[in-house]
């Protein structure tokens, strides 16, 4: 009988084919080093000299893979806006670089302070660009390449790599989540902590920042649990069960509230309270029978009372330290709070063109009062969304403004599945919705999003809403 193997010439040809450095590739070996690499927002981690030029490159690749399947009639279907978007933000941070002439750049709103240094020092006011620090302004250029570069390979490829995407921001959420463990038991080591800058006592996992590390377990509760549900149908099926991912859902708000983090300790129980109720109840509605209806409705009473019981659970075994600071007198009069006048006098007289993207730390110093000086300085807001109102004006948060609405429209437009998680297809787009917004929440108290991972995280959760990895769902 004739042997019906695969000849050898072939297997080698399939192999080669695998092998490909295809878009597919590429977008998913830059975006496991972004997310590995990528846990800073300091513009001075020797990292980014890798990442940087990486993203123009591969910004560069994808853009010739969306024009060639363009041409071939097969364009990014329900991303286009999005990546218009994103666009118009490098755009704007271009725009701010470009130089312009003294009579224009000394009457834009905010400068007088700044014409008058000039005149007391009788320095000639030159040629200016619309930022008033250039090089910050350079930097967030090259940091805002780092997303756009993730969005616009993750249009060209197709639902096995975007479905992979998936699957490698569960493992570098996994790897992180192992690593804050090891941090937690061995404080204070430098080995385990891998930037120069960070918080040396808590886990911050891959991350430098504690904050930033329990907003990103938060925001990945709900894709980690979507993940589990999709493993749970083939030999791992007890992967998919409701009590597995409980354990894995209290794990990661356990590590989040352990970090000392409020907001992350706040929106990791938030993100479980809501994802485990509602994939349970999808899962219970796919089966029939009265016992089944019994489940639910004891799910359903039991769930709350269960969320109460983790919380307490997790206080007395010794992670209670954000709710401690959460219960300080002083709390709510933290460094955050007191400098909101001058932030508010920042934006009133930079309106509406701003002081230009990554200006933040030099225009303080302007408005810093006299009793808010102190030895460390203030580098950032700690609310993302007035700060890109100071360094971009009224442009910057109108873009932003247009995001959230065409993701408005995309939510309402696949709203059954989001709000009845049944399969795959569903809970991807419920795991980047509630990603999303709990990233967007977490910017109110932070800056989560000025770091590279926490940035493609982000745009990978938007992109998901409206195209996400289609996954074989029940019928």
């Amino acid at each position: 009988m004739r042997s019906q193997s695969v000849p050898l010439a072939e297997r080698l040809r399939g192999a080669r084919r695998s092998l490909a450095i295809g878009p597919a590739f590429v977008f998913l070996g830059f975006l496991a080093l972004v997310l590995l690499m990528g846990g800073s927002a300091r513009g001075d981690v020797a990292s980014l000299l890798l990442i940087r030029p990486m993203a123009a490159l591969v910004l560069t690749y994808g853009l010739w893979q969306l024009f060639a399947a363009k041409a071939r009639g097969d364009g990014p279907s329900g991303l286009r806006f999005l990546i218009v978007a994103v666009a118009a933000i490098v755009v704007l941070a271009a725009i701010q670089l470009i130089p312009l002439p003294p009579s224009i750049w000394a009457n834009l709103p905010g400068r007088a302070p700044l014409v008058a240094g000039h005149d007391a020092a009788q320095i000639v006011l030159a040629w200016q660009p619309l930022s008033v620090t250039p090089m910050a302004t350079i930097n967030a250029l090259g940091a805002l390449l780092v997303p756009f570069a993730v969005l616009v390979l993750f249009a060209a490829v197709d639902d096995k790599a975007r479905g992979n995407a998936v699957l490698i921001v569960g493992v570098f959420v996994g790897m992180s989540a192992v690593i804050a463990v090891f941090q937690s038991l061995v404080p204070g080591s430098s080995a385990l902590h891998f930037y120069r800058v960070t918080n040396e006592d808590a886990p911050v996992g891959l991350f430098a920042n504690r904050n930033h590390h329990a907003v990103m377990l938060a925001a990945t509760i709900p894709l980690i649990l979507a993940i589990m549900a999709q493993f749970g149908k083939a030999k791992l099926a007890w992967m998919g069960g409701v009590a597995p991912s409980c354990v894995v859902g209290l794990c990661m708000v356990g590590l989040a509230v352990m970090t000392g983090s409020r907001a992350g300790a706040a929106l990791s129980i938030a993100a479980f309270a809501l994802t485990v109720p509602m994939f349970a109840y999808a899962k219970l509605s796919t089966q029939s029978g009265v016992r089944n209806w019994r489940r639910k409705r004891w799910a359903l009473i039991l769930s709350p009372i269960a969320i109460v019981l983790i919380v307490v659970a997790v206080f007395l075994i010794g992670g209670g330290a954000a709710f401690e600071r959460i219960a300080a007198k002083d709390s709510f009069g933290d460094l955050r709070f007191q400098i909101l006048p001058d932030i508010l006098a920042m934006i009133a007289q930079s309106t509406p063109l701003g002081w230009g993207m990554g200006s933040f730390p030099e225009v303080y110093e302007i408005y810093e009062r006299r009793e808010m000086i102190q030895p460390a300085y203030i580098n950032h807001a700690h609310n993302d969304w007035l700060e890109i109102i100071i360094e971009g004006g009224l442009a910057l948060p109108t873009i932003m403004a247009a995001i959230a609405m065409w993701t408005a429209q995309n939510v309402w437009r696949h709203r059954r599945q989001i709000l009845r998680p049944r399969g795959d297809e569903g809970r991807v787009r419920f795991a980047g919705l509630a990603g999303a917004v709990i990233l967007v929440a977490g910017s109110a108290f932070d800056y989560p999003l000025r770091t590279p991972s926490g940035a493609v995280v982000m745009i990978l959760f938007l992109a998901l809403i409206a195209a996400p990895h289609r996954g074989s769902a029940p019928s």
